[in-house]
């Protein structure tokens, strides 16, 4: 019998437990709180709450009877452990959760390398001039292949393999031998074509072929059929060994735009890693497409040039050739051509190479002295009878007829060189270098051609004696062709002197326009009323001056002839080689194109007159521009064609003769002339250019704004007034050349 008021040593030891957990829960829920350690906190705090609920339930233990606490023991013991998984779990998602990330995209994640493709380039119009070609390559696994012989016969027979004895088994046969030394790649085929590859394709799709057996390889072309002096190439690089990089023209100087970039592509996979988890799908990281580009060249006025001059190139047996063709307006390059009898492949001359331009420099000097107002058109020089000396050195005229006293306009006209000298004596030093500097003779252009050359002219204070006498008439300075090109565009275009450009804007995959150049004023280097008298006095030389080959019948011309002398790699000039040239443009009112024609070295062991710039490349220029005329439809200047289709709106050509833009593209970022057109063929031309038109009315343009042959740069939408169509009666001498107009816009 138990005595009463005795320890129960049991109880004791129950509760000393009871109170030792709780203090220990207790005082690791405060360390955790003093040392911010949450996760240890969080599973305190569990545990305090475990142990809480299990000391609650104890004293009612025995009323549960002998199973019922052997069942509350066990729920005890399992919820035990669910607080550890729970514990668990919460360190899992919480604490590493982006160690088991890593962990689960190891496992189930891949990636592939893409690389995408070279930007395009293409002319002013949109037509494309360098663009990427896929060509595809066949090859077959060895050691997978032979053990499918009639796979690899139906190979045979797709490709016409050659056998020495006609067998399709000796094919098989070896690639049985290469399977013994565990070659892994033949190339059966290369430059498949679309038949082929896909003969191919259901070949492996037919016979379950799943483990590359065969397997297609892939590369891309560059392909520049033409232009390949402006475009430029691509190629392999010290640098770039494994990846082909613009090595010349545009596709090095835009390589940073064009080159097309490798990106990698995350994907989910299932276990064999060879299909992705349908719910999920690649992730590519950016574009990797290049850039495409739109340059100012325009292909009909190159292909012009460039026929032109190989002619002509071929017929005198020239040593180089070159050709040029810019908008005086704003600068931009319509075309450009250089020729080489021998070698200089990777060049373009016209922004490469260094000339004493001769002749046709005496337009920029007679410019500077009519502005500076030291002579006028009607001022009279004695240039006796055709010589001068000066220093102890004797200038003399090309030809012997010239002599006596002539006007300032005849010396241009008539290309006098002792002329010329006496314009040059009446400028300072200071005042002549000023005005080449301002004409661009002593910088680069800014042309966006890589590797332009800097001139090579000496500043005023190491000038002798001779050097303005020389540089007067052409000589004694060097200059690229582009220089010359942009000097005389400023002559006659107002004044201004542009930076000439070949890029007009750069898009991406997308056609979003992401840079654009736009016309850049360098400087203004002569008066407007300078300018104008400049072209009356360039019209004159061709009419009736030394340019005269250069004349269209109908149109008005402007121009000056060039015949400079070659210097010697030993000093002097060659006596009996010259650099033929012509410079000119049109229309004389409203100047749109600068024509600037070079030959050098030309008809070698001909007679002297055959080699001058009048016989040589004036009528070459004649040529360009009768092409250029038709192509771009140019009207007469003051024909009455020209007055009657100007009085009903058909198109913006002039009285003075400028050019009829085409109704249906905008070009060289210009307005086109949109009467007469429906509200569908307005949002057409204007489709895919940026530009919104807003139209207002019904039937056929009557109003537009801007107004034909406007700039366009930076215009974000036009507005056109729509009325109801007008019938017109038409003179019928003049219905001819209406229909030939209609004709044309119906086959642009």
């Amino acid at each position: 019998m138990e005595q009463r008021g005795s320890l129960n040593w049991g109880e004791i030891l129950k509760n000393t437990i009871k109170l030792a957990v709780i203090v220990a829960n207790v005082v690791i829920i405060c360390f955790c709180l003093v040392k911010k350690s949450y996760f240890p906190l969080i599973y305190a705090l569990l545990f305090f709450l475990y142990f809480a609920y299990v000391f609650h339930k104890s004293p009612s233990e025995r009323k549960y009877g002998y199973f019922g606490t052997r069942a509350l023991l066990s729920s005890r013991i399992a919820l035990f452990f669910f607080l550890l998984a729970v514990c668990r779990l919460i360190h899992i998602q919480l604490k590493n959760s982006d160690a088991y990330s890593e962990a689960i995209r190891r496992q189930s994640g891949a990636f592939s390398l893409r690389r995408g493709r070279r930007g395009e380039i293409f002319d002013s119009a949109g037509r494309p001039l360098a663009w990427n070609s896929t060509t595809y390559e066949a090859a077959v696994d060895p050691s997978r292949i032979h053990t499918k012989p009639e796979i690899a016969k139906a190979l045979g027979e797709i490709f016409d393999l050659p056998f020495i004895s006609g067998d399709k088994d000796e094919f098989i046969a070896s690639l049985v031998e290469l399977a013994k030394i565990n070659r892994k790649y033949k190339r059966i085929e290369k430059n498949l074509t679309e038949g082929q590859r896909d003969t191919v394709s259901d070949l492996i799709e037919k016979n379950g072929l799943r483990k590359n057996e065969i397997y297609f390889g892939e590369s891309v072309e560059r392909i520049n059929e033409r232009y390949r002096n402006i475009v430029g190439y691509v190629g392999y690089t010290d640098g770039a060994e494994d990846e082909k990089t613009g090595i010349f023209g545009i596709e090095k100087a835009y390589d940073a735009y064009l080159r097309e970039k490798t990106a990698r592509q995350d994907r989910q996979v299932v276990r064999d890693r060879s299909k992705s988890i349908p719910t999920t799908e690649p992730v590519m990281q950016k574009q990797i497409n290049g850039k495409n580009i739109y340059l100012t060249i325009d292909s009909d006025v190159q292909i012009v040039l460039t026929e032109e001059i190989e002619k002509q190139f071929a017929a005198t047996k020239a040593e180089a050739a070159y050709g040029l063709v810019l908008d005086p307006r704003d600068g931009r390059v319509l075309a450009s051509v250089s020729l080489y009898s021998a070698g200089k492949a990777l060049r373009n001359g016209t922004f490469q190479d260094q000339i004493e331009p001769g002749s046709i420099f005496k337009s920029v000097v007679m410019s500077a002295a009519l502005n500076e107002d030291l002579v006028k058109p009607g001022d009279t020089f004695n240039i006796g009878d055709g010589t001068l000396t000066r220093v102890g050195h004797t200038i003399r005229e090309t030809t012997k007829t010239l002599k006596g006293v002539i006007t300032a306009e005849e010396i241009l006209t008539r290309s006098s060189n002792t002329g010329m000298v006496q314009v040059g004596e009446k400028f300072s030093n200071k005042t002549f270098e000023d005005y080449l500097q301002k004409f661009g003779f002593y910088e680069r252009t800014g042309v966006d051609f890589p590797n332009e050359l800097r001139p090579r002219n000496l500043p005023m204070k190491s000038w002798n004696l001779l050097t303005k006498v020389n540089r007067s008439f052409g000589q004694g300075i060097v200059m690229t062709p582009i220089q010359m090109a942009v000097a005389f565009a400023a002559v006659i275009n107002g004044g201004v002197r542009y930076r000439p450009y070949l890029v007009e804007r750069i898009e991406d995959e997308n056609g979003v326009v992401i840079r654009r150049n736009v016309p850049a004023a360098v400087d203004t280097v002569i008066k407007p009323e300078t300018s104008e008298l400049m072209k009356s006095m360039l019209e004159q030389a061709v009419q009736k001056g030394t340019g005269t080959r250069a004349q269209i019948k109908g149109y008005r011309i402007g121009g000056k002839t060039g015949t400079g002398q070659i210097a010697s790699p030993k000093g002097g000039y060659l006596p009996d080689d010259y650099l033929a040239s012509f410079v000119g443009f049109f229309p004389v009112d409203k100047p749109a194109y600068v024509v600037l024609v070079m030959f050098v070295k030309p008809n070698r062991g001909k007679k002297i007159e055959e080699k001058y710039g009048g016989a040589v490349a004036a009528p070459v220029f004649a040529e360009i521009g009768k092409r250029i005329i038709k192509i771009k439809g140019i009207l007469p200047a003051g024909s009455a064609e020209a007055m009657e289709i100007k009085s009903i709106g058909q198109t913006t050509a002039e009285i003075n003769g400028i050019i009829k833009p085409n109704r249906r593209r905008v070009e060289g970022n210009r307005m086109p002339d949109l009467t007469g057109l429906s509200a569908r063929e307005v949002i057409n031309v204007f489709f895919d250019t940026g530009i919104a038109p807003e139209i207002e009315g019904t039937g056929l343009v009557e109003s537009q704004s801007p107004a034909p042959g406007a700039a366009l740069f930076g215009v974000e939408a036009v507005k056109v007034v729509l009325t109801h169509e007008i019938k017109i009666d038409i003179p019928a001498e003049s219905s001819f050349l209406l229909k030939e107009i209609s004709a044309q816009e119906r086959n642009p």
